[in-house]
């Protein structure tokens, strides 16, 4: 929907996105045939990854958080 659709006028910055939009449009970027398998290929590995990664950051943090507890001086009068 645009400006003369509704009947509103363009601000100043909707006019200079208006302009660099049309300047996408005019020259799309050249993409290469491999990109998309490329692109697929790191989703695929980063998702394989993910789980052992968030498991091994789960289990540091329990490790540091129990270090913690041990050697923190007590704060209360025995």
């Amino acid at each position: 929907m645009s400006a003369d659709e509704t009947g509103e006028e363009f601000t100043l910055a909707e006019r200079r996105l208006a302009e660099h939009l049309e300047l996408l449009r005019a020259s799309p970027p050249i993409t290469t045939p491999q990109l998309v398998p490329r692109v697929i290929r790191g989703v695929r590995w980063q998702r394989a990854v993910r789980d052992p990664f968030l498991l091994v950051g789960a289990v540091a943090a329990a490790l540091l958080e129990g270090l913690g507890v041990l050697v923190k001086p007590p704060t209360g009068k025995s």
